[in-house]
């Protein structure tokens, strides 16, 4: 399988009272299309501003992001990006809601609008699409959220602790429905999460940062030789707690 992303020798340095800063250091890795990717590190490593440097919402120093052999400066519309909330627009339909993304860049024409019908039926979200969000639960809104994100047909998404403001129960559910989802649509994600269950269940492979300045100090394959892998699943296998152990002793929390 060709790798979609490439991140070469990513250095992100700030400019403080005391001189210069450096949160990322040489950050090497790659993704291969369709993969399932999750970074994990220590609180404050630099795991989110990482993630702003691949989607272009930050500057890096020096080194490059190369998506599909092409390198990228800069927002692109081959990135799509979900945030830890939401962000629905409580006034619009969750139909028009989904459309927003298209809107703003432009894309908004019958066709759009029939895959964004296409996307809403697929994932039973099609009966609510006259409600407001707040008629929604809190899964159901992230799940609104991803597809208003999928409707644009990004080539990778990332997702930066996406689940985090959900309360455990509801969070495992949207878990295993945003997996779903993803795989069904064949897309490449990248997460940012501090769970490392989350990360266990959910990748192919889990990255991890070091603390500041941030390298990439492991990359840990993930597999469970499930034929019909799901994250709940995932958690009962008898190797989960293998995964868990090493990746927790990879963070080293108390160093």
């Amino acid at each position: 399988m060709e790798d979609i992303l490439k991140i070469k020798n990513v250095t992100k340095k700030y400019q403080a009272k005391n001189g210069e800063l450096e949160a990322i250091k040489n950050a090497t890795f790659s993704v291969k299309k369709g993969e399932f990717i999750s970074i994990i590190g220590p609180s404050g490593c630099g795991k989110s501003t990482l993630l702003s440097i691949i989607a272009g919402l930050e500057e890096k120093t020096s080194g490059y992001v190369e998506i599909e052999g092409e390198e990228i400066n800069g927002i692109t519309d081959k990135i799509g990006y979900m945030l830890q909330k939401d962000s629905l627009l409580e006034w619009r339909t969750i139909y028009n809601n989904v459309l927003f993304g298209l809107e703003i860049m432009g894309n908004k024409n019958e066709e759009s609008k029939a895959y964004v019908d296409l996307l809403l039926k697929k994932y039973h979200l099609y009966e609510f699409k006259d409600k407001l969000p707040s008629q929604l639960s809190g899964g159901m809104r992230q799940r609104v959220a991803l597809i208003r994100t999928l409707a644009v047909k990004p080539k990778i998404l990332l997702l930066d602790e996406a689940f985090s403001a959900l309360d455990y129960q509801t969070r495992l559910m949207v878990t295993k429905d945003v997996y779903k989802i993803l795989k069904s649509e064949k897309m490449t994600m990248i997460m940012v999460t501090h769970d490392i269950s989350e990360a266990i269940s959910m990748s192919d492979r889990v990255i991890v940062l070091s603390k500041r300045p941030t390298e990439v100090k492991k990359i840990y394959d993930i597999n469970f030789k499930m034929e019909d892998r799901d994250p709940l699943n995932c958690r009962k296998n008898s190797k989960f707690s293998e995964y868990f152990d090493c990746l927790w002793k990879e963070l080293d929390v108390h160093g």
